[in-house]
């Protein structure tokens, strides 16, 4: 039994290690799940600066960590979206910009860093008024350009595209039917996503699709488990006030 005991203090000395101490990796492991779950309820109160907080927590540990970057991004764009003031939720779409930033010189084939990158655009642009959108057109298409050129089957890529198709004027590449398209493609490859079929409604309300809109709308609804929780609270509030708009005779 002691030389048991040996060998197993041994084997912890050899390996750099003392008593109550974990090995780097499995201590990013936690991290970075524990972040998750912060970020998975992050409509709880505190719960989305938590994220945040155990996602630099990996990054002390491993600096060039590109999980955590692009996720720091994605926390950061989340607390823009609920900010109150303009000024503050340009604050945090700016800081979302500067971690995507960081998870593509970490890895230029990023595809987190390149998705919220591209959304972090748009964002910016949105709150910065109609010129500054326009300015950033290209750089919001190249992002997710270059998303799905790795990863053709990323719905968000190419619900973010359907998006910009509906909200960009036609001089400058806009276009109902390649919304439409774009955002048939995102709910196909994920039928959970309740932002891509509310958006999907929104651009068939926008050709004058009442009906195809209206199918959208109850289509979301009937979603029982969504993929993003938190999200689809919003998006079914939103979806429940245009369905009985396009109802109301």
């Amino acid at each position: 039994m002691k030389m048991l005991l040996w060998a197993f203090f041994f084997f912890f000395s050899s390996q750099g290690l003392t008593w109550g101490e974990t090995a780097p990796g499995s201590d990013l492991v936690f991290l970075l799940a524990e972040g998750d779950r912060m970020y998975d309820t992050r409509d709880e109160a505190g719960h989305s600066d938590r994220a945040i907080e155990l996602y630099k927590k990996v990054l002390e540990i491993d600096p060039k960590n590109e999980a955590a970057l692009w996720k720091l991004s994605r926390s950061f764009r989340w607390q823009g979206d609920i900010a109150s003031s303009s000024e503050e939720k340009l604050g945090r779409y700016k800081e979302g910009e500067r971690w995507a930033k960081r998870a593509i010189e970490v890895n230029p084939q990023s595809i987190g860093g390149h998705l919220m990158l591209g959304i972090a655009y748009g964002r910016i642009g949105e709150t910065q008024g109609v010129m500054k959108s326009l300015s950033l057109i290209s750089p919001i298409k190249k992002e997710m350009n270059a998303v799905l050129e790795r990863d053709p089957s990323n719905d968000v890529a190419h619900h973010v595209l359907g998006v910009l198709y509906r909200k960009v004027p036609g001089l400058m590449g806009g276009s109902i039917k390649k919304s439409i398209e774009a955002l048939q493609e995102a709910v196909r490859l994920n039928p959970a996503s309740t932002p891509s079929y509310l958006d999907l409604a929104k651009s068939y309300l926008e050709k004058g699709e009442k009906e195809k809109a209206s199918a959208a709308l109850e289509k979301l609804l009937s979603i029982d488990h969504p993929s993003d929780r938190v999200q689809s609270k919003m998006d079914r509030a939103e979806a429940e006030k245009l369905l009985a708009e396009l109802q109301s005779p």
